[in-house]
């Protein structure tokens, strides 16, 4: 006869369906801050105050535990943000105590050599995972990607910079941002063979870009399925909130720090991610206040940023303007500029110091500022006459960083062949002799091998007097009543 246990059947029943819960973790993320720290009137919230660093410290605090993710242009687009440039924003960053953080092509705009300091006195990780030096390393200060474990779940996270939008950064010879599919890919790759639970990128490309500025975070989502999640930056071309495409969830703030996002993965026993929940929070100063000490040192920060866009320097009858490719007015004025502060025979300075030129009118301080953002210092060097000639050469092959001189004419034929195009020089009306020794004032940009200017490593002599290039062209235009157009026919063509 057979037998039956019914009453075994429910117990075995429910332990066939009983589905074992895991982990669960928080990540906040921000991207886009563009310089905007405090809390301003928002449409979007009845114009009441919104948005802001010390609003974020104070969301941060009902959210103890929660990894904090940036997705790049921290401060490209007020005043107090250029000011303050990339050193600041590290500083605001670490007082939020931030977990990670990509960069954008426009946190690249002040260049590599002052934004490489300000990696060091980050006390959390800058990640980019297609981004390496001229020896084929990730630079130092850089990750190509960290591991951080939270609740048994190891969690990878990556990094990844445009490379189309890349090249239209100056000062950053030597760094080479490669593909960022392949990159991405390989990173992905390490990380998973370390064990990763889930790979976070984060992204400053955007999303749904057009053919030429691809791959966008769509693309990488498709064709690189180990990604568990994109936190994208580039909100300005790309709808905030969030999407998923195949496996991998996309999501973006608001820009300008008017919102923050929060994000709960849900995790089972074997640490895969069940469950996904994006929360936009509106960074609403009446809902969560203002942490005091932050507010004031922004605030502060604030009024020195008036101060000094406020201040005019002097009045303009024209325009002074400055081309990549040849000499210009604003070019050849700071040469002889720098070359009268140094009481040097010769001023070279070269195009890519500027951004802009002057407009007629009243110029300002930050006119000088958004000319000027780089911290270039004023170098003297000594070099012999025929080393100086074969700098020049050197020099004039690059169509987007010319030579801008004073106290030089050159007669040059621009169809000669390479190293030959400089005919004649005359320095300070005397011909130019190889065996003499020239004082040049210049920049200790050019004096490194700057873009184009890799010959002028050869310099005889050469003393930093640490002051900036932009301090000693405030100099020559601070209160002068008239600001006389400098001739830009120093460099003449012959046949």
């Amino acid at each position: 006869m057979q037998r039956f246990w019914p009453l075994l059947l429910p117990p075995l029943l429910f332990c066939a369906c009983l589905k074992k819960t895991g982990p669960q973790i928080t990540l906040l993320h921000t991207n886009d801050i563009q310089g905007f720290y405090w809390a301003r009137p928002d449409t979007e919230n009845q114009n009441k105050e919104t948005g802001g660093l010390a609003v974020l410290k104070k969301m941060l605090e009902r959210e103890d535990g929660a990894l904090l993710f940036d997705s790049g242009d921290t401060f490209s687009k007020t005043q107090e943000g250029q000011l303050g440039g990339f050193n600041q924003a590290v500083e605001r960053m670490n007082n939020l105590g931030y977990t990670a953080a990509t960069l954008s092509a426009a946190d690249f705009a002040l260049g590599w050599e002052n934004l490489a300091p300000a990696l060091k006195l980050a006390n959390f990780s800058f990640v980019i995972s297609n981004l390496q030096n001229a020896g084929g390393e990730t630079p130092q200060g850089v990750s190509e990607y960290i591991i951080i474990e939270r609740s048994g779940v190891k969690i990878a996270v990556l990094g990844v910079i445009s490379k189309a939008a890349f090249p239209r950064v100056q000062r950053n010879a030597g760094l080479i941002v490669l593909d960022e599919t392949e990159a991405v890919k390989t990173a992905a790759a390490k990380a998973q063979d370390e064990g990763a639970n889930i790979i976070i990128l984060l992204s400053s490309l955007g999303a749904e870009l057009d053919a030429a500025a691809q791959p966008d975070e769509k693309t990488l989502a498709e064709e690189i399925p180990e990604l568990t999640l994109i936190l994208g930056g580039n909100a300005e071309v790309a709808p905030h909130g969030y999407d998923k495409i195949s496996n991998t969830w996309i999501s973006r703030a608001r820009p300008g720090l008017l919102e923050a996002e929060k994000i709960t993965l849900s995790f089972d026993s074997a640490l895969q991610v069940t469950a996904y929940q994006n929360e936009q929070i509106l960074l609403a100063k009446e809902l969560y206040g203002e942490d005091e000490t932050l507010a004031q040192a922004i605030a502060q920060g604030r009024d020195s940023a008036k101060q000094v866009a406020a201040r005019q320097l002097t009045e303009l009858k024209q325009p002074l303007e400055i081309y990549p490719d040849k000499q210009s007015s604003l070019g050849v004025f700071t040469a002889d500029c720098i070359r009268r502060w140094g009481s040097n025979d010769i001023g070279i300075i070269n195009s890519d110091l500027f951004l802009t030129g002057f407009q007629a009118g009243p110029l300002t301080q930050v006119d000088l500022l958004n000319a000027i953002p780089y911290t270039d210092r004023v170098m003297i060097v000594r070099m012999r006459g025929d080393e100086l000639k074969n700098a020049l050469e050197h020099s004039i092959n690059t169509k987007t960083n010319w030579p801008q001189t004073s106290g030089l004419e050159v007669s040059w034929n621009p169809a000669a062949p390479p190293g030959q195009k400089i005919k004649k020089i005359f320095v300070g009306g005397a011909p130019l002799h190889g065996a003499t020794i020239y004082t040049i004032s210049t920049s200790d940009h050019i004096v490194a091998g700057g873009f184009g200017h890799e010959e002028f490593l050869n310099v005889f002599q050469f003393a930093n007097t640490k002051s900036e290039v932009r301090d000693i062209l405030r100099w020559c235009v601070n209160g002068r009543k008239t600001i006389p157009t400098p001739s830009t026919n120093q460099w003449k063509e012959v046949k």
